[in-house]
């Protein structure tokens, strides 16, 4: 075998011990979670899809991917002028607001000067979150309301 043949199989061998450590591809990542209810929206295009709802620890945090599968970008506030507690929660006929800190900033997707914005490409998406008091424990389903989205009904709570 001569010089330059030795040369390329050790080039070889050193691109593939490095491809074997590389990172897997995007593509191998975790896929969206399955929502649990769709509901269309009030804006053209865009559906909400409640994906996660879990009680752990007496909190209760929700997940909400909206996606616009529309042709046209879309644009909104979800939350305007600070206006947290009208994303609450309903269960057993009781009502239940954003959970806040003890500087009384809400426990959710952040926003600037009380205000929340979204921003949707065709195909793209955006995730909502927000952590509530969590109901009681014998309490299995939720209600959840927001402006411009029909309420989602009976969404079955996940125990941490």
């Amino acid at each position: 075998m001569t010089k330059r043949n030795l040369f390329w199989l050790a080039v070889l061998a050193v691109v593939a011990l490095l491809g074997a450590t590389r990172p897997a591809p995007a593509a191998a990542q975790a896929k969206p979670a399955e929502p649990l209810q769709v509901q269309e929206t009030n804006h053209a295009g865009v559906v909400a899809e409640f994906v996660e709802c879990k009680r752990k620890e007496g909190v209760l945090s929700v997940r909400i991917r909206f996606r616009n599968t529309g042709t046209e970008a879309a644009d909104w506030y979800r939350v305007s002028g600070g206006k947290y507690d009208e994303l609450y929660v309903t269960a057993e006929a009781k009502k239940y607001l954003v959970l806040r800190d003890s500087e009384k900033v809400p426990l959710a997707s952040p926003g600037s000067g009380g205000y929340v914005r979204v921003a949707l490409k065709p195909g793209g998406s955006w995730l909502w979150w927000a952590k509530y008091p969590a109901p009681p424990a014998d309490v299995k389903k939720i209600n959840y309301h927001m402006p411009d989205v029909a309420p989602f009904e009976d969404i079955p709570i996940t125990d941490q």
